[in-house]
């Protein structure tokens, strides 16, 4: 599958921020959104870019500590 995702980049809370578009494939529908997430990271990486920082517990996506919202919505299976 390929997604677009569009996500906000701040280097710091001083620096201004603004969203960057990333096109991403080879994204297997049972992945979760973290782990979709480590895909891009490595793809950054591998290209000598800054990763997407994000806070992470469990990755479960249940408690709510991964931070992450989705079209507005917590991240979560329900």
């Amino acid at each position: 599958m390929n997604l677009t995702l569009k996500i906000w980049r701040q280097k710091d809370a001083v620096t201004k921020g603004r969203i960057e578009t990333y096109q991403l494939g080879g994204v297997e529908p049972d992945m979760s959104f973290l782990e979709m997430l480590d895909v891009l990271n490595q793809d950054l990486i591998d290209k000598g870019e800054e990763p997407v920082v994000f806070d992470h517990d469990c990755r479960e996506g249940i408690c709510g500590t991964c931070s992450l919202q989705i079209n507005g919505e917590p991240h979560g299976p329900d």
